[in-house]
């Protein structure tokens, strides 16, 4: 099983948080919370910056 680079384990990582940051969002929206849903945003956007910088690196 070949290793896995750093940016290649960040990206994954970026993923993740973005997929759930998702899932987080639709639910607060759903149940119309505005605080879920800041935090949800918050979740994606470090998901997202974490993501570029994966990519950036690479």
């Amino acid at each position: 099983m070949p290793e896995l680079s750093p940016a290649q384990r960040t990206a994954g990582t970026a993923r993740f948080l973005l997929a759930a940051g998702s899932l987080f969002a639709a639910e607060a929206i759903w149940r119309d919370s505005v605080a879920r849903t800041l935090m949800a945003t918050l979740l994606i956007l470090f998901g997202g910056g974490l993501l570029y910088v994966a990519k950036r690196s690479d």
